[in-house]
């Protein structure tokens, strides 16, 4: 069976450059993998040494990478202190605050449209090596620069394509001769004692490495899936908060209520008559069926380290909005006086700053709950990532709770689901979090209404967003698209 070990990338960019430094590595080289859990290792655990060795014994691996990825338009710039291990008195290395130079270093980095990067060999290790690999996998902090930090697991598969959502490149050793190779780095019978002797020697790791040819064996395509039915949102404009900002998640429904003032207000400022845009301010007369806008609060799930706080917010507009009222709506988010770009939010002390997310954007700093994509992409099962408020109250025994849902994703311009499934505490999603009762309530005088998590199956494949229930003008019942494995909590 196939041996794996993948690497999750807590960024998506991969920080590592060729030895001209002209640039970001890409692929990836095996042999810094190899590096990395040589550096981890204990010298003189013969178990371990044992397990290195038939690693660096084994044929070059086959290097699976995200096939959209990009040069960064900008390099990765830090503080680093000086390397200094000498001196007859101290220096820049054992003074705190002292940087290299006073200034910045900077390196190449490659922008990944998914955060994953796996190294595949084609036979299995012994049980005893499989363990130790996987022990010594635990312990890599970083890949590439020590800013590139990472996840690494170990696995075996039968199944020889990759295990993950597509596209996908495989990179697969070549033979000499091979015309248009690319030469990658990779482990070698006698890498491990060589890395040991150039230790200590005080020579490079990379002066130990050996090229070897690789060729794109071609792009793995996502699966063919059934055409999707439209949802009722046509576009869904995201904004970023501040890089380590976060706001916890009972805040959601007053972080959309103050979303909605914001937008309200800009459109005034610009001169429009808000009164007569239903869609922005929601306030339908009986049996009006347009639909309208959706603000949302999006929160980090999803993830085995998922905290569920609020990472940005989104507008969603409906299908069928007047196009004079997208036309204005697009104008204040996005361009007039620069867009939205501040919101007052409550329990903070000043306006958060905001930063458009243009749909596709792969940058570094936009995690995955922010970018639109995450939000939009077809699929047959959605699960929510917070709580929705029921539309109708169930009954005493929980009975009909299934049908309720059902009946609220009619309402909301959605299909009929072929199955419900909902919990009465928790959620499906890793980090999707629970709701206080005055959490799910923006007024003390609405009715309190349950929330519960939910996970929904259509009979065919539904673009989103999908956001179900009696508050989904302001986000409480959004969802994500999953499938089986991620949806386990």
């Amino acid at each position: 069976m196939p041996f794996h070990i993948d690497v999750h990338l807590l960024e998506a960019s991969y920080q590592a450059s060729t030895l001209d430094r002209g640039r970001a590595e890409w692929p990836p080289h095996p042999y810094r993998l190899f590096c990395a859990l040589v550096s981890v290792a204990d010298p003189d655990d013969p178990v371990q040494d044992a397990a290195l060795t038939w690693l660096e014994q084994q044929p070059p691996p086959t290097v699976r990478v995200p096939a959209r990825s990009m040069e960064a338009a900008e390099p990765r710039q830090a503080w680093v202190p000086v390397n200094a291990t000498e001196r007859a008195k101290p220096g820049h290395a054992v003074l705190p605050g002292r940087t290299n130079g006073g200034k910045p270093k900077a390196w190449p980095q490659r922008t990944l449209a998914e955060p994953e990067i796996s190294f595949v060999w084609p036979h299995s290790p012994t049980p005893d090596d499989a363990a130790a690999l996987r022990l010594l996998a635990s312990r890599v902090a970083y890949l590439g620069r020590a800013s590139g930090q990472a996840l690494l697991t170990t696995s075996l598969t039968n199944d020889e394509t990759a295990p993950k959502e597509g596209p996908w490149q495989e990179w697969i050793p070549a033979g000499p001769n091979v015309e248009n190779a690319q030469y990658l780095r990779a482990p070698y019978p006698g890498f491990l004692r060589a890395l040991r002797t150039a230790h200590t020697q005080g020579q490079r790791a990379f002066q130990q490495a050996r090229p070897h040819p690789y060729q794109l064996a071609g792009t793995i395509p996502e699966p063919p899936q059934e055409t999707a039915m439209d949802g009722p949102y046509a576009d869904l404009l995201t904004f970023a908060f501040p890089h380590g900002s976060s706001l916890a998640a009972p805040l959601a429904l007053a972080v959309t209520s103050s979303l909605r003032s914001k937008v309200s207000g800009m459109l005034d400022r610009a001169g429009h008559d808000v009164e007569a845009m239903i869609a922005v301010h929601g306030h339908k007369p009986p049996g009006d069926q347009r639909g309208v806008c959706a603000f949302l609060a999006m929160p980090f799930v999803g993830h085995r380290h998922a905290d569920g706080r609020l990472r940005g917010v989104g507008v969603a507009l409906p299908r069928d909005l007047d196009p004079a009222h997208r036309k204005a709506l697009l104008a204040v988010l996005l361009r007039l006086d620069g867009g939205l770009r501040k919101l007052t939010v409550p329990t903070q002390p000043r306006p958060l700053s905001l930063a458009y997310v243009p749909a596709g954007d792969l940058g570094p700093s936009m995690l995955q709950a922010v970018r639109s994509e995450r939000w939009t992409a077809a699929s047959t099962e959605w699960s929510t990532a917070l709580p929705m408020v029921l539309d109708f109250f169930p009954k005493r025994n929980g009975a009909g709770i299934e049908a309720s849902v059902a009946a609220s994703c009619v309402l909301a311009g959605l299909p009929e689901p072929a199955s419900v499934e909902v919990l009465r505490s928790g959620g499906f999603l890793p980090g999707a979090p629970d709701l206080p009762g005055h959490a799910l309530r923006r007024k003390p005088e609405e009715r309190p209404l349950p929330g519960r998590h939910v996970r929904i199956r259509f009979p065919r494949p539904v673009s989103g967003p999908v956001i179900v229930g009696s508050k989904k003008n302001f986000g409480l019942g959004l969802c994500v698209p999953t499938r089986p494995r991620e949806a386990a909590a």
